[in-house]
């Protein structure tokens, strides 16, 4: 069965949840909202720097995630060695939850990465975001090759969540294009969290699963990268479907996951705002 969007609504409204949320949830809501705080001070005073600046991010999402629980984590010696090692400036990462942006930012604190124009929008985390990110429109609609070769030819390291969208980390969905237009080495990255939690927008309620997330006592999650990926010759001067879709099969073969044939577009956010376009017209 193809359903990496199938998705249960949480329940915060019960006693059980209730409880957890009032002692723990908000407790750690209110500390990381101080921190917050304190860290935008610090990054008005000292990010111009951009040495401070990437070395303050790096540490402020080990605070957060160690203030939310995060206090199992999993990231194997081969898996350290394979990220250490490796000189692939494009990195493509599974997306379940928006936790990913955290983990990845502490494991490439110097990385750029594609991501939603609504971030920029957002008190604080605009701030936390402000060297690392490369835009899209709203509607994920919009070319930004010129601006990823731009980076590339700097060299910077980017980060994509190909698929687009949030959806069951055991499934791999049919990749948009921007991480392998440049046809350039790639290294594979897969999170995973809390026995395959994931947040499906449009079938959760955002707020709810957030304060459910953060009232569990412990949070976990698992990093695993597989070698990077390089490029056959037929690749280097083919279609770039071909090139696409070998690296989907080898990352869901590496990682032991499930082909999708669904794409973002089967998500059931851009469903209804679709659904909302076709009924204004």
């Amino acid at each position: 069965m193809d359903n990496p969007f199938e998705a249960s609504e949480v329940r915060f409204w019960s006693v059980k949840t209730m409880f957890n949320f009032l002692f723990k949830g908000l407790p750690r809501l209110i500390i990381v909202l101080i921190f917050l705080i304190i860290l935008l001070i610090l990054l008005i005073i000292f990010g111009k720097n951009n040495k401070a600046y990437y070395l303050l991010t790096q540490f402020s999402t080990l605070i957060i995630m160690y203030i939310y629980g995060y206090r199992n984590i999993t990231i194997t010696p081969e898996t350290i060695n394979i990220i250490k090692n490796s000189k692939a400036q494009i990195i493509v990462s599974s997306h379940a939850l928006y936790m990913d942006a955290l983990v990845l930012m502490n494991l490439f604190p110097d990385a750029k990465f594609i991501a939603s124009n609504f971030v920029k929008d957002i008190p604080i985390i605009n701030k936390l975001f402000e060297r690392k990110g490369i835009y899209l429109s709203g509607d994920f609609k919009g070319n930004l090759t010129d601006l990823i070769t731009e980076e590339l030819k700097k060299g910077s390291k980017i980060i994509f969540f190909s698929a687009g969208v949030c959806h069951n980390p055991e499934y791999v969905l049919q990749f948009r294009s921007g991480a392998f237009v440049p046809k350039m080495t790639i290294l594979p990255i897969h999170i995973k969290y809390n026995d395959n939690e994931y947040f499906i927008n449009g079938e959760h309620d955002m707020c709810n699963h957030i304060l459910n997330h953060i009232s569990q006592s412990r949070n976990t999650y698992e990093v695993r990268a597989l070698k990077e990926y390089e490029l056959s010759d037929e690749e280097k001067t083919g279609d770039i479907e071909i090139f696409k879709e070998n690296f989907r099969k080898y990352y869901a073969n590496g990682f032991n996951l499930k082909l999708s044939q669904k794409t973002y577009k089967d998500h059931p956010y851009f469903k209804l705002m679709k659904k909302i376009k076709d009924e204004k017209n």
